[in-house]
């Protein structure tokens, strides 16, 4: 039987803690933006390496379409609850419990849910490069 790990607070670990090394959230504890349209993963834990961002989309959805060109990234969406599509060019592709999607910087995409919402991870990163957070996924501001 594992051990039960302690689910944290952003923010509060101790250097030199039995905790260093690892940080641990549940999603409704992480900060939001977007009226809480949005959780954000990689402020949330404290993460430099790549960008995490969890958002949920209510049933018969559509995000505006983007294309990460400017940030170079590649984006990882994985469902975590509900089901629905990544839309490129005319293909819908499945999003849900059983099917990953990943599209490369400069193609445009959008999320859509299906009748019973959608929660997806999304993370993204640069191939081959360092990956430099955007002013807005820190949730102090608005992007605009």
């Amino acid at each position: 039987m594992c051990a039960q790990i302690p689910t944290l607070k952003p923010g509060t670990l101790e250097k030199g803690s039995a905790m260093t090394g690892y940080r641990a959230s549940s999603i409704d504890e992480l900060p939001t933006l977007w009226d809480g349209f949005a959780r954000l993963v990689r402020p949330g834990l404290a993460i430099e390496a790549f960008g995490a961002n969890i958002m949920d989309l209510p049933p018969d959805y559509e995000t505006k379409s983007h294309d990460e060109a400017e940030s170079g990234q590649q984006e990882l969406y994985v469902a975590l609850r509900g089901s629905g599509a990544v839309v490129v060019g005319d293909e819908r592709i499945a999003l849900d419990g059983d099917h990953l999607v990943c599209v490369d910087a400069g193609t445009p995409r959008v999320l859509s849910s299906g009748s019973d919402g959608l929660r997806v991870l999304i993370v993204g990163g640069v191939p081959g490069g360092v990956y430099e957070a955007p002013e807005w996924s820190s949730g102090e501001q608005s992007p605009g």
